[in-house]
């Protein structure tokens, strides 16, 4: 007997048995019965950590307890009938499984009584059946409260995680990461949905192959990934079942294991994805596991219904800055295109450009500048549209066309101004422009300006610096009517001329003093440097000095002239609204040649005055200023008349004997150039004849 007793408290031992209660109980049953020659044996437990209480009939089946007139204790069960049992046994054996029966017993049931060496190894083997109890009770204890750290753990890593990831990307590379670390399973994957297609990361990573392989799985496929995510329910799969799954034929069970699959439910049970566990060779599931899993799908579900969000909000950011920066560049070459692409130079005075934009927060703006030759004089322009867009810098091109047109056509400053007004105002353009023109005469140093609402040149000569005093109309494209007076201011010696627009200067919320008056320190010292700066350094000192970050675009125009020519003379007489005041014109023409040593030149002088004279004369019906005008240098005589019509004269065409009408004819045949130059008050009509070499 006592071989038999330690073969059964051997069986009753073994980890295969002792951690599985409910084995445990069969094979204790069982053993009893053997060990104490019963007809019966019903294993009892009592019930505690979660095990409800339960008794097993001869190793077989398992009753509840509840519908059993059965006690708290061991002893109570001596006089109690057994259901289960065909019959009540005249002799009953109860064995406790500890001291005071309150665990659970042994209880053995036969026609006979036991005898003493039975119910000593029946008590023996109830003993050793009850520490078997409470070493498992005690296993599960600690294996339960293993499995709920490391839950927590999970759930407190995911959400740490979670808090952290930002992007979709981000959170597929992190999750199945601290699964694995956590829970110690062989793999596991996140799968987010993009239209029907699978993308995701899976930890540790799988093969290149395999990885191709998952990555051209969509929803449609027969995998336990894409099951789970059109049924919208977790999935279990065991080995077993590994290879009704036509996607994976050829993957070796062992690699898997029992898989998890939980899908993420975002919003309206709208599926986004799944998570994927893989335990390998070992299977720790049970019901907590998809409770857990349930909870981690959850939160990683939310997470990335935000990443998405942020990363779809994102991409719109980047589409609408990339839009932005195309509409600036955009604007940026429109504006450079309106621009002129190089300035008029001539001996003695240089013109320099610089055009910035704002550093950041403004769109392309309207600011221009120009410079237009036409004869001994240069005009500069500077100007700047309203606003800040595309649609400003195409106003700004209209309107430097339409200013550089006027002068080009001999239109003074005042002039040239009042017609682009009227033409902006016609074209109803809803912005309006400040201007500023400044005609150099270079033979004489004289500038006219005209200002339409825009800051006044700044003058640097031999008496110091200057800001010339000009009398400003309004800006173009208010008023139809405007009128802009001409200030007329001579420069003494070698000068420097600066136009410039507000961005310059203006300071966002502080106004413009600051920067003007750092502007004009700037210039006042480099224009008088020793030897003198050419414009361009000029231009660049301007710019370089500016005291702030540019809030506005900013453009400005250096004008540097050597002073007006020694070598050139001038006479200028006026003549009575009378015809033969001609006579005296030409008397006055043959006295300053002679004077000037150009007698060479006097009939065809005489010729081309007497015609300009004539017309100014005859046709405005008031009297006429004559100019003459002798560049010794350039051994170029200027004879210019000016009346008070603003109306420009013009070739007609005649019979062949027709007594009038040739006088222009005759101008354009014998001058070397001539044109038309209108003003506030009238028009000049000039004429240039050369003085050929000897």
């Amino acid at each position: 007997m006592l071989e038999g007793l330690h073969r059964h408290l051997q069986a009753i031992t073994r980890p295969e048995v002792s951690g599985d209660l409910p084995a445990l109980l069969r094979a204790a049953s069982r053993a009893a019965r053997e060990v104490g020659a019963a007809d019966h044996c019903v294993a009892w437990f009592a019930g505690a950590d979660g095990h409800g209480p339960a008794y097993l009939v001869d190793g077989e089946g398992f009753l509840d307890v509840a519908v059993a007139p059965f006690g708290t204790r061991a002893a109570a069960l001596r006089d109690v009938p057994l259901p289960g049992l065909a019959e009540v046994a005249a002799h009953v054996l109860v064995c406790p499984l500890d001291a005071d029966g309150s665990r659970g017993a042994l209880v053995l049931t036969r026609g006979s009584e036991f005898t003493g060496d039975q119910a000593q190894a029946a008590g023996v083997l109830a003993l050793a059946l009850g520490m078997a109890v409470e070493t498992t009770l005690r296993s599960e204890a600690e294996r339960s409260a293993a499995r709920a750290a490391s839950r927590s753990a999970l759930l407190e890593r995911i959400s740490s995680l979670l808090q952290k990831s930002a992007t979709t990307a981000e959170i597929t590379a992190r999750i199945p990461q601290a699964v694995v670390e956590v829970l110690d399973c062989l793999s596991s994957s996140l799968y987010v949905l993009d239209g029907d297609d699978f993308a995701g990361r899976s930890h540790p990573p799988l093969p290149a192959a395999w990885q191709d392989r998952f990555d051209r799985f969509d929803r449609r496929a027969d995998t336990p990934v894409a099951e789970a995510v059109r049924t919208g329910r977790p999935l279990v799969v065991t080995r077993a079942e590994i290879g009704r799954y036509r996607e994976l034929d050829g993957v070796d069970p062992d690699r898997i294991g029992v898989t998890l699959v939980v899908p993420l439910a975002g919003r309206d049970d709208h599926v986004l994805g799944a998570l994927n566990v893989n335990w390998g060779d070992r299977s720790p599931l049970e019901h907590g596991d998809l409770d857990l899993f349930a909870g981690v799908a959850l939160q990683v579900a939310v997470a990335l219904e935000r990443a998405q969000l942020l990363d779809a909000e994102r991409s719109s950011r980047e589409a609408l800055s990339r839009s932005h920066e195309a509409l600036d560049l955009l604007a940026r070459d429109l504006q450079r295109g309106l621009l002129p692409s190089r300035m008029p130079q001539r001996e003695g005075l240089q013109i320099a450009t610089r055009y910035a934009p704002a550093l950041a927060g403004a769109e392309i703006g309207g600011d221009w500048f120009d410079a237009v030759q036409t004869g001994d004089d240069i005009a500069l322009i500077i100007g700047d549209v309203q606003g800040h867009s595309t649609r400003a810098a195409g106003l700004m091109g209209q309107v430097r066309t339409a200013v550089r047109a006027y002068v080009s056509e001999g239109h003074d400053p005042s002039a040239a101004l009042e017609r682009t007004n009227r033409l902006l105002v016609d074209l109803d353009a809803g912005r309006f422009a400040t201007c500023c023109l400044v005609r150099l005469d270079a033979a004489t140093g004289m500038l006219s300006v005209a200002s339409a609402g825009h800051q006044p040149p700044l003058v640097v000569d031999d008496s110091g610096l200057h800001e010339v005093a000009v009398d400003p109309g309004p800006p173009l494209g208010v008023l139809h009517e405007a009128v802009y007076p001409t200030t007329r201011y001579r420069l003494l010696g070698r000068s420097a001329v600066l136009l410039y627009t507000d961005g310059v200067v203006e300071v966002s919320g502080q106004g413009s003093d600051h920067g003007e008056r750092v502007l004009r320190d700037t210039l006042l010292r480099a224009a008088r440097e020793d030897p003198p700066r050419p414009a361009e350094l000029l231009a660049s000192a301007v710019v370089e000095a500016i005291p702030h970050a540019l809030t506005d675009d900013a453009a400005l125009l250096v004008a540097t002239f050597t002073g007006a020519d020694a070598g050139r003379l001038e006479a200028s007489l006026w003549l009575p609204p009378d015809i033969r005041a001609v006579a005296a014109a030409r008397e006055f023409l043959r006295d300053r040649l002679t004077a000037w040593s150009t007698d060479e030149l006097l009939d065809e002088a005489e010729l081309v005055l007497s015609e300009l004279v004539t017309n100014a004369l005859v046709h405005t019906g008031g009297g006429a200023g004559l100019a003459l005008r002798f560049d010794g240098a350039h051994r170029r005589l200027t004879i210019s008349v000016e009346d008070s019509s603003t109306r420009s004269p013009h070739e007609r065409a005649m019979s062949p004997d027709a007594l009038g009408g040739r006088g222009l004819g005759i101008v354009e045949a014998v001058a070397d150039a001539w044109g038309v130059r209108v003003g506030e008050q009238g028009k000049t009509v000039w004429a240039d004849l050369a003085v050929e070499a000897d």
